[in-house]
């Protein structure tokens, strides 16, 4: 979450920077108008109540007469804080604008008409010059609410106007090897990740091949819960995953139930499927029974042969 962060004209401190620095909220009371006047910070003229109650101004712009104690943390009721444009000396006015008096500036002047001869017989118009006009402290505040400045970005403070064409270039070869250099730090990242995972599936691999299991299936059912999805299943898994599901489909399924690793039933067939088998006597099988009865006596290869189908789940 970011810090509370200074409302003043230019100034762009926040607790997160300068975590030992105290904030005041900008009060609710007479004194707001103020505080937003000697701030200097045009964007809070539009903002309501609740919002300015929300807004922040940092230590820095208050007379050190203001604190109540020396960590400067607290103020007292009437403090102010400096006027933006001066020279660090606290602002003693806190009077606010009266409805009456804003009726009265925000009504026009009325111009007086002189006549003289002329050849048009033309009347010329003249206004009341601004500095005939009274001051007086209220009128003064309101001056000062249109002499606000807007204020500069950060970008624009630290702008540099008289660079010259060769210093404009470096910057700009600044910025291209700045933007490659954080490619190449996410490229490093990434193949660090790989890495870790590469030693973390070379030590778990070792571990299971060097420890002594019972048989083969033993040892395939515990690799396949371990193995990654994108890893091809080996053939010692396949044959334990063609056994189980041949010795009963129901019973796979409710092992997959049981979210234990096994390739899925569409996985199964499609293995199946791409098995060779052709319709008719196997040559093989005639092969093996030759060899079979070669040394037997004539009795003994009397016998007889049935053929049945067979079907392939």
């Amino acid at each position: 979450m970011p810090g509370t962060k200074c409302q003043y004209f230019n100034c762009f401190k926040t607790t997160t920077q300068f975590p030992n620095i105290s904030m005041f909220r900008i009060p609710k009371d007479e004194r707001r108008e103020t505080w937003i006047i000697n701030s200097g910070n045009l964007s809070l003229l539009s903002l309501d109540e609740k919002q300015l109650y929300n807004r922040y101004i940092c230590q820095e712009h208050f007379s050190p007469d203001y604190f109540l104690n020396y960590k400067n943390n607290k103020l007292k009721s009437n403090a102010i804080p400096y006027k933006y444009n001066s020279d660090k000396s606290p602002s003693t006015s806190s009077a606010g604008v009266g409805d009456e008096d804003v009726d009265n500036i925000n009504k026009p002047l009325t111009p007086t008409k002189t006549y003289g001869r002329s050849r048009n017989e033309m009347t010329e118009l003249i206004f009341p010059s601004p500095s005939s006009i009274t001051d007086t402290p209220k009128r003064k505040i309101i001056n000062d609410l249109i002499n606000m400045l807007t204020p500069n970005s950060k970008r624009l403070i630290y702008a540099d106007e008289d660079d010259t064409p060769r210093k404009k270039n470096f910057k700009l070869k600044i910025d291209q090897q700045q933007i490659k250099l954080r490619n190449k730090n996410i490229q490093v990242c990434k193949l660090k990740q790989r890495v870790t995972r590469f030693k973390t599936r070379n030590t778990l691999r070792s571990l299971m091949y060097s420890h002594q299991f019972r048989s083969k299936n033993a040892r395939a059912i515990v690799t396949m819960q371990l193995r990654n999805k994108k890893i091809p299943w080996t053939l010692e898994e396949k044959n334990l995953a063609l056994t189980l599901f041949y010795k009963s489909p129901t019973a796979y399924n409710f092992l997959r139930l049981q979210n234990i690793n096994l390739p899925a039933p569409s996985t199964i067939r499609r293995w199946i499927g791409q098995s060779k088998f052709f319709p008719g006597l196997s040559g093989t099988f005639f092969s093996h029974i030759k060899k079979k009865f070669e040394h037997k006596t004539n009795n003994e290869r009397s016998c007889s042969i049935s053929f049945d189908e067979m079907y392939i789940k």
